[in-house]
């Protein structure tokens, strides 16, 4: 399923031998998410997936924990896939979803953790409800500070504030008292996967924009067939829209930024639920 990635101007690393126990799996969907909780991960080699996942594989340690972490890449579809992949390929006690997300309410700030108290799709075609979230699991993060949030998985990128209005009242999700909630594109499809083959689940996200943010419209037109943002049309669009670059440039440090801090929140979660 795996070949080695070679690392520029060295010898490609042999593949680990597979896992005689099961560890917990993180997955996350895009470089700068995978490439920032990385950074706390050591001793580890690092993969890329075949064609069907067309993600990396990094096996190693958290602080004490050994773990998988995993790029999926992003959207349903590719997120599903990968997914399924990783858990028939090695043994996994329990699955972490990690990543950014938009607010889908007004009282999330940029950089706040949230952990999914339960997950909903907006696909008309979604089979069935999607697993609930691991209890043991959501009541962990929740004690180390992560808010409950209700998890949206969308389609397509939502790029304004009016857009994330109308989500959030589709799911019932606007009206007063109904907590927290935010929007991405992958939870969903991490959560069935993992439900599928019996494995808990734990979902994180890291605020990247607010409810009343937004983001350049092209966006949502910017995605490959599979449903994934395609970047170079992103940036073909950036061309035509000079003036968005800042505000894309914000949003990636701002990814980038949320995932450090879901690395930091791992280093206290992973040794309290092995």
């Amino acid at each position: 399923m795996f070949a080695p990635e070679p690392a520029c101007g060295t010898k490609a690393p042999q593949l680990p031998k597979r896992p005689e126990k099961k560890l917990p799996l993180i997955v996350t969907a895009i470089e700068e998410e995978f490439e920032a909780i990385s950074r706390f991960v050591s001793g580890g080699e690092r993969q890329r997936a075949g064609e069907a996942a067309r993600g990396i594989l990094l096996g190693g340690r958290i602080r004490s924990t050994t773990i998988l972490l995993a790029m999926t890449g992003d959207g349903p579809a590719r997120a599903a896939a990968s997914v399924s992949l990783l858990l028939g390929e090695f043994p996994v006690s329990f699955l972490v979803g990690a990543g950014a997300a938009g607010a889908l309410h007004p009282s999330l700030g940029v950089g706040e953790i949230v952990v999914a108290t339960r997950v909903v799709d907006e696909a008309v075609a979604a089979s069935g409800p999607v697993p609930a979230p691991g209890a043991a699991l959501l009541a962990r993060a929740e004690a180390l500070g992560a808010r409950p949030a209700a998890f949206v998985q969308a389609a397509r990128p939502l790029c304004s504030s009016k857009e994330k209005k109308a989500l959030a009242e589709r799911f019932g999700l606007a009206r007063a008292g109904a907590g927290p909630a935010v929007v991405d594109m992958e939870s969903s499809a991490w959560a069935r996967a993992a439900g599928s083959r019996g494995v808990s689940y734990v979902m994180l996200r890291a605020v990247s924009d607010t409810f009343e943010e937004d983001l350049p419209a092209f966006l949502s037109s910017c995605l490959s067939p599979e449903g994934s943002v395609d970047r170079g049309a992103v940036a073909r669009r950036l061309v035509l829209h000079p003036a968005a670059l800042p505000k894309l440039l914000r949003t990636r440090r701002r990814v980038r930024e949320g995932a450090e801090a879901l690395g930091r929140f791992l280093e206290r979660l992973l040794p309290e639920m092995i």
